[in-house]
């Protein structure tokens, strides 16, 4: 009888053992190249080491990179679908869409993303009603916060240009929110739009023609991949540029101003652990960010003749000399 119990504990507790080592299999798409990923992936990865999530013990992931090139990416979620993955990280709106598209039943969180509720990506911020959430960069405020910043450093400012992607419907809205601004600061917006990365060199060009005193380039999956590419352009043109993210500024854009995206993916940790436990994403409400940071590039302004005035210096969260 003893030996028998001893043989039943042993197996309870050697499944229980068995159980806890299992190993996640966690997928990340991305538009981006692996260089331009990696701080954000380092977030991630971050988050899920905290949460007791280590790779090659309990953990794998699996992350596939479209370099730019958006036609891939269906290919490249049908290949972690095939894996299978027990859950997705999606990086962006669009990513996030063709994930949807190309998964049948796989749970994907948003690493990132703009808005998931006017983008037809879930019902509520507060349940998502579908297998899709996590964070969005979503904040009505923004667009209106960077054009005010933008008339601090130059006060004369009165016709910007903005570079965005129509096809990305949080996009739409987000162009929308900026020209609705503007409208209240009485400057004038004018519209380029990129559809594929051929697309860039001759937006630029045009907005270059329209000596614009500034370019706000909304991100996106085609942009970010080839935000190096802008940033270069941009600095041929002489443009004054502003961005979302502090990616864009260490490129040489003048400034951005908005979440910091591996931070996101930080907390998205938190909703990869709650769905490998057993949560379903339907209910997790879609995490909005609480905190915003401004990054100054002074290089660019010295080349640019532009003097940033103390009042948005001593509010900067990081300045790159």
């Amino acid at each position: 009888m003893k030996r028998a119990l001893v043989l039943v504990a042993m197996a309870f507790f050697g499944s229980a053992s068995l159980a806890q080592v299992k190993t996640a299999t966690v997928g990340v798409l991305t538009a981006l190249p692996p260089a331009e990923y990696r701080p954000h992936l380092q977030g991630l990865q971050k988050g899920l080491r905290e949460l007791g999530y280590v790779e090659g013990r309990n953990l794998k992931l699996e992350v596939r990179y479209a370099e730019g090139k958006m036609q891939r990416l269906p290919e490249l979620a049908g290949q972690l679908t095939g894996i299978p993955v027990d859950v997705l990280v999606t990086a962006g709106s669009y990513v996030t869409r063709v994930a949807r598209q190309s998964t049948r039943d796989v749970p994907i969180v948003m690493a990132y993303a703009g808005d998931p509720v006017g983008g037809g990506l879930a019902d509520s911020l507060s349940r998502p009603g579908g297998r899709i959430t996590g964070m969005t960069t979503l904040s009505p405020q923004l667009g209106g916060k960077r054009l005010e910043i933008l008339r601090q450093v130059l006060p004369a400012v009165d016709e910007v240009g903005v570079l965005w992607n129509p096809n990305v419907p949080e996009r739409v809205i987000q162009f929308k929110d900026t020209q609705a601004a503007a409208q209240a600061l009485r400057i004038a917006v004018h519209s380029f739009e990129v559809r594929r990365a051929e697309e860039i060199e001759p937006a630029l060009k045009a907005a270059s023609a329209k000596r614009l005193d500034a370019l706000i380039i909304l991100s996106d999956g085609l942009l970010d991949a080839h935000l190096r590419k802008v940033a270069e352009l941009a600095a041929r043109h002489k443009l004054v540029t502003v961005h979302q993210n502090r990616r864009g500024t260490q490129l040489g854009a003048l400034f951005s101003y908005g979440p910091n995206n591996s931070h996101l993916h930080y907390r998205a940790a938190v909703y990869v652990d709650k769905i490998l436990k057993g949560a379903k994403p339907a209910e997790l409400p879609i995490e909005q960010p609480t905190q915003f940071e401004l990054v100054l590039n002074l290089k660019t302004a010295k080349a640019l003749g532009i003097t940033i005035p103390d009042s948005v210096l001593v509010r900067a969260d990081e300045v790159i000399q």
